[in-house]
């Protein structure tokens, strides 16, 4: 799939804003894509949220006692974000044409495995950059005004 020089401009915004590299780069551009072609706007921004929550969750999901009763609702939240951002990544690569970004979609992110989700996660932490440096940039604009 191409990636257009509007995506890779942004993508490459990203990379600069912050230190840290994107840890799923090409997947993140390949669903950025998709979701402005696609007109997927609001799909994508759910992916953001999603995304954002599903990462910072699994940040501090290692440092959560498991004999603590709240680790149970903890997990759970857990599970909820991880399963709301992993529809939100499967209804927009649902654009998907070509096969072999079709199965590796499929097989990197979609099944019921830890890799999978250890996956998610790298792409989850990817939107959550995205989102700081959108948080970063409103701010950034109130203060100028």
């Amino acid at each position: 799939m191409e990636i257009s020089k509007d995506t890779q401009n942004v993508v490459n915004t990203i990379e600069s804003f912050t230190e840290k590299k994107l840890q799923k780069k090409n997947d993140f551009s390949v669903v950025m894509e998709l979701a402005v072609t696609n007109m997927l706007i609001d799909d994508f921004g759910e992916a953001v949220f999603n995304g954002t929550a599903f990462f910072k969750l699994s940040k501090s999901l290692n440092k959560i006692d498991p004999n603590d009763a709240s680790s149970i609702n903890f997990k759970s939240e857990f599970e909820n974000y991880l399963e709301l951002f992993k529809q939100n990544i499967i209804t927009i690569t649902s654009k998907l044409d070509e096969e072999n970004l079709v199965k590796r979609f499929d097989t990197t992110y979609f099944k019921l495995t830890r890799g999978c989700v250890l996956n998610l996660i790298d792409l989850a932490h990817d939107f959550a950059i995205f989102k700081e440096m959108q948080t970063s940039s409103k701010e950034n604009m109130s203060k100028e005004e």
